[in-house]
C-alpha cells in the first residue's frame, strides 16, 4: 500500500477538498447504504446548498436507484472486476432506470444470481417499472418469483444442457401456470415433484 495515498490512488490535494465533513476518500469507502445516509444528512451553508442543489438531486436519485436494485452493501471504490454477474447486471439496471429511456430491448441473464431472496420483490418491481416505461425485457431466469411475475413465458427443455434446446411452452404466464410442463408442476408442487421454495 502506498504510504502517501494509503491505497486510495488520490493526490493529497484531492483528499483536502471536503463537502460538509467528508472528503472523496471518506465517501468512496462507505457502503451505498451509508453513503445515502451521509448525503441526506449533509450540513451545508445556504450559499453552498444553492450551488449544489441540482448536483445533490442527481446524486440522491442515483443512490436511490442503486439501493432499489439491492446493492446497498457495495462501496464506490469496489473494482468492477470483483462484482458477480448478478451484481453487474443490477448496477446496469440502476443506470438504465436513472436514464429514463423507453422503447429499449433489455436481455437479462439471471439477474437474481447472488441476490438475497428478500430482495427479489425489489428487483421484480424494477423490472416492471422498466416494462411500464415502454421497454421490452427478455429475462432468462429460474427463480419462481420472477416466473410468476412474467407476462409471457418460454420454457426450454425437456432437460438441461444437451438434453434441452426445444421449446416446451410459449405463451402467456396465466396459461403457463395451467400447463403440464415440469417447471409449472414444480411451481404448483404437483405430486412427484418438489415444490420450488
Amino acid at each position: 500500500t502506498c504510504k502517501s495515498c494509503k491505497g486510495t490512488r488520490l493526490k493529497a490535494e484531492s483528499r483536502f477538498i471536503r463537502v460538509g465533513e467528508f472528503n472523496i476518500q471518506d465517501l468512496s469507502l462507505m457502503t451505498l447504504g451509508e453513503l445515502s445516509k451521509a448525503v441526506s444528512s449533509l450540513k451545508l451553508s445556504v450559499m453552498d446548498e444553492d450551488k449544489a442543489r441540482e448536483i445533490l438531486v442527481q446524486i440522491r436519485s442515483r443512490i436511490k436507484f442503486l439501493l432499489d436494485v439491492g446493492v446497498d452493501y457495495l462501496t464506490l471504490d469496489r473494482p468492477t472486476r470483483t462484482l458477480s454477474g448478478g451484481e453487474y447486471q443490477r448496477l446496469s439496471l440502476a443506470k438504465q432506470l436513472g436514464m429514463g429511456l423507453s422503447q429499449i430491448l433489455y436481455v437479462l441473464d439471471e439477474p437474481t444470481v447472488g441476490l438475497h431472496p428478500r430482495d427479489n420483490d425489489r428487483l421484480i418491481g424494477i423490472l416492471k417499472e422498466l416494462n411500464q416505461a415502454g421497454n421490452t425485457l427478455v429475462v432468462v431466469e429460474h427463480d419462481q418469483d420472477v416466473i410468476k411475475n412474467a407476462t409471457h413465458v418460454i420454457e426450454m427443455g425437456p432437460g438441461s444442457g444437451h438434453l434441452g434446446g426445444k421449446v416446451i411452452f410459449a405463451g402467456l404466464q396465466k396459461d403457463f401456470m395451467k400447463s403440464e410442463t415440469t417447471t409449472s408442476k414444480y411451481l404448483h408442487g404437483v405430486a412427484g415433484t418438489i415444490p420450488m421454495r
